[in-house]
């Protein structure tokens, strides 16, 4: 069948649907159902859908607001000496834990408003427990950044810091060290991520992470260069212009756009109140681009 015949039928069908009358039924010999009542037994619900998680039993839940009779009114909340003495991981755990349970009693709150349950005070009590444990875990975690970033601020911490870095330049430029073990180092000492996200950018962008953007950017070029002994790139680089390349793309990409910048005229070393702002603004724009160019965005 041809293009211009189906095309004919078509249009012909369309034609002839706009034209046809509208023709209906005795309404008055339709009978209606009798409708049927929402309960639990209309309906299955998969054992692992993740609204359960909104309910005290999950899919053993048999009534969807419990009486205040159930509620474990009995348990104290986390003592900040407890807490000190957990993990890292385990306070993250324990935190989501209580978020948990702080859903379930809100959603039974809200149910129990919509049904005028009335005195909701057993569950505002619980909740203050788990809120008391919840401020208490941010007290912990703030204690121990206090301490590593006291640790990191002693003569020593920051002597042995610089020997490192120096034996890892030495590894590095004799090939000892690899790409992979780079990224991790920049990632450890400088909060530089392998992949960096523009919605966290501004927040990770501070005094650290430009030292690990020079750090990085002046070991890469020099490399190159060891590399490539006829190369027309000179070093040191000319600060934060000339570095952020060699964070964003690869070395041989990154030495040609600092060549390029030389010729054109337009390097120059920032004000110290110029590199935060210019890192931000220059690596949302390469990011988005990014996205832009793989359609994400």
């Amino acid at each position: 069948m041809s293009f211009s015949i189906k095309r004919g039928l078509s249009t012909t069908c369309m034609r002839l649907a706009r034209t046809k009358k509208l023709a209906f039924t005795n309404l008055n010999a339709v009978k209606l159902r009798t409708p049927i009542t929402p309960t639990v037994s209309n309906f299955d619900v998969s054992p692992d859908h993740p609204l359960w998680q909104f309910f005290p039993h999950g899919a053993s839940t048999e009534t969807a607001l419990r009486e205040s009779e159930e509620l474990d009114m009995e348990s104290r909340e986390w003592t900040s000496a407890e807490l000190r003495l957990k993990s890292f991981e385990d306070l993250h755990q324990l935190w989501y834990i209580i978020l948990k349970e702080r859903n379930i009693l809100a959603r039974e709150v809200r149910l129990g408003q919509s049904v005028n349950m009335g005195d909701a005070r057993r569950w505002d009590d619980l909740d203050a427990k788990l809120v008391k444990s919840q401020k208490r875990i941010k007290q912990v975690l703030l204690e121990r950044h206090i301490a590593f970033e006291r640790a990191q601020a002693t003569p020593e911490v920051d002597e042995e810091r610089t020997q490192y870095l120096d034996e890892f330049k030495q590894r590095y430029l004799s090939g000892e060290a690899d790409e992979d073990k780079f990224d991790r180092l920049c990632y450890a000492f400088f909060g530089i991520e392998p992949v960096l996200n523009v919605d966290t950018l501004a927040n990770d962008i501070d005094v650290n992470f430009v030292k690990g953007v020079e750090f990085q950017a002046d070991l890469k070029a020099a490399k190159y260069v060891q590399s490539n002994p006829g190369s027309e790139l000179s070093l040191p680089l000319n600060g934060p212009m000339e570095q952020l390349p060699f964070l964003l793309y690869d070395v041989e990409d990154a030495a040609k756009q600092v060549l390029d910048m030389r010729s054109a005229g337009v390097s120059r070393e920032l004000f110290k109140i110029e590199v935060i702002p210019f890192l931000n603004s220059a690596i949302s724009k390469h990011l988005e681009g990014e996205a832009d160019n793989q359609g994400l965005v």
